[in-house]
């Protein structure tokens, strides 16, 4: 009986607290039948106490007037009229904010990239928003309306931070970074716009702050892609090209449908749901988990198409761990999802995959050797199963991550009309970028600033920093005066338009020439000459 009554302990509880206030309300029914009959017992012989009188509003009596029960104040529901006022209010405090950053950043240098935000993402925004509050909207436009105001606020919110850690929480670093971000970006954004892709960024910035390197997840389809960098980046010459690796991340997210189309293409799964046993890792399972580090292999990828060696050196000394080798070869989970990066000593291997690609095979091997000298003893790839560690052949990992990485490279891609990674005009480091890195390499060893792209500049240093570790600061600051030297001469006044009668007097000239057999050899000759080194496209 006693185990019977703890087992249904609590429906009995329940019953109680269902059947007690009905039994009570059925006994003061019958109780004030009896007393309208005249049953009720003798009011002056014995009066019910208080506690025993029924919890029943009271009842009308000769003597004493009804008192109705207390009701609490409710606000008046909102009208049309007064949602779009209250809209109106908050688009013109709106448009004041936005004017005075916009002012602000159209006058200090260091927020000037965050301009074209704050006048065509912002203010272009709330002037359609205004056309639309004054074209007598209706109830659900407003209510629209209202939603957009919400998220243009919370855009102005970051746009703000963004300019706080500039301003206030800048480094000197901040306009080399910049120039670093353009540099790597420039092919890109160019092969955007002349084949039309639409790409959702144009404007790298660099955020200074306390925190890792990353790139900013997207907000209110801007066109700013925020690159957080440590506060401390401007002191270690062999992280910069980490720029080039979040730049790449940018992309990878701002180039509409490529994450979707790219994981359809290659036949790769967004996730991959842990394992719960070690039944079916096959090879078809291993091949899955490339599908959940996809965005990292994009960007180690095209980090070190645009980089060259330095980048691998980069992804080398940032992520060696010789006092715990077999941590670089573990495949870690979040969430119970296998998680988006790939494992240290593996993103290695594929990046110095990627160097082959470029010609640099010597750099590739030298590169691939170092890593396995500082993390010896490392023979598999090692995945969290039932508590313990299991093996997995790095043979495996590394046939699937070489096929993977062909791919990206010599593959078309319908998403870029076609092209490979290696046709877009100046985006890979190949022979003659090299051979122009070795020789500014060895003037900022001497401490010399130079003239050159910014990529080859920094890529220099990182190659003149790895082979005279002792002259760091000497290269670094080489560097850094030389990629500012640069942006004073691209900030020099725009050159003066030539006037159009010369364009008429050159045109005639050229029609004139095109009968005389001489001038044209001279004019393919000086062709020739003048039209930048391409390499061969083998197909």
């Amino acid at each position: 009986m006693n185990e019977v009554l703890k087992e249904h302990l609590g429906e009995i509880a329940l019953l109680i607290y269902i059947l007690y206030p009905l039994l009570k309300r059925w006994w003061d029914r019958t109780k004030r039948k009896g007393e309208q009959s005249g049953k009720a017992p003798n009011k002056t012989a014995q009066t019910p106490e208080p506690a025993q009188t029924p919890p029943a509003p009271p009842t009308a009596g000769p003597t004493r007037a009804p008192q109705p029960a207390p009701t609490l104040p409710h606000a008046p529901r909102p009208t049309e009229a007064d949602l779009l006022a209250a809209a109106q209010t908050q688009l013109e405090r709106l448009k004041r904010d936005a004017t005075e950053r916009l002012l602000r950043a159209e006058n200090d240098p260091r927020l000037l990239r965050l301009a074209p935000a704050l006048r065509d993402d912002l203010l272009g925004r709330l002037e359609t928003i205004e056309r639309s509050l004054r074209s007598r909207p209706t109830l659900s436009t407003i209510v629209q309306d209202t939603a957009v105001l919400r998220g243009l606020e919370s855009l102005l919110r970051h746009l703000n931070t963004i300019a706080l850690r500039r301003t206030h929480r800048g480094s000197a670093f901040l306009g080399t970074a910049d120039a670093m971000a353009d540099a790597c970006y420039a092919p890109i954004l160019d092969f955007a716009r002349i084949h039309g892709l639409e790409l959702s960024t144009s404007q790298p910035v660099v955020v200074p702050g306390d925190w890792e390197r990353s790139i900013v997840p997207r907000f209110a389809s801007t066109r700013v892609a925020p690159l957080r960098a440590p506060s401390d980046f401007d002191s270690d010459v062999w992280r910069w090209p980490a720029i080039a690796h979040e730049v790449a991340h940018d992309f990878y997210s701002c180039l509409k449908g490529l994450d979707r189309r790219l994981h359809d293409r290659l036949g790769l799964p967004e996730q991959v749901e842990s394992p719960t046993s070690s039944q079916g890792l096959d090879g078809a399972w291993l091949r899955k988990l490339f599908g959940a580090w996809l965005p990292e292999i994009f960007a180690d990828t095209m980090g070190t198409l645009l980089l060259g060696p330095a980048h691998v050196e980069t992804m080398r000394r940032s992520l060696r761990n010789p006092d715990s080798a077999q941590r670089t070869a573990a495949i870690f989970q979040a969430n119970g999802r296998i998680d988006e990066h790939p494992p240290a000593r593996l993103r290695l291997y594929m990046a110095s995959r990627v160097l082959h690609h470029l010609g640099r095979h010597t750099e590739a091997e030298t590169l691939w050797d170092q890593w396995e000298s500082e993390h010896p003893e490392v023979r598999f790839y090692y995945l969290p199963l039932g508590g313990q560690w299991v093996g997995l052949s790095d043979e495996a990992l590394h046939s699937i991550a070489d096929s993977l990485i062909d791919a990206l490279v010599r593959d078309g891609w319908p998403e870029l009309d076609g092209f490979q990674l290696l046709e877009i005009a100046g985006l890979a480091y190949f022979h003659a970028e090299h051979a122009e890195v070795e020789r500014l390499a060895g003037l900022l060893a001497r401490g010399q600033a130079v003239d050159g792209d910014v990529r080859w500049i920094m890529a220099a240093a990182v190659l003149a920093a790895t082979a005279q570790p002792a002259l760091h600061d000497q290269i670094l600051d080489a560097a850094r005066r030389s990629i500012a030297r640069v942006g004073s001469k691209e900030s020099v006044g725009e050159p003066s338009k030539p006037d159009g009668r010369t364009h008429r007097r050159i045109g005639k000239a050229l029609v004139r020439s095109l009968g005389e057999p001489h001038a044209l050899d001279e004019a393919i000759a000086l062709a020739a000459a003048f039209t930048p080194y391409q390499p061969p496209r083998w197909r």
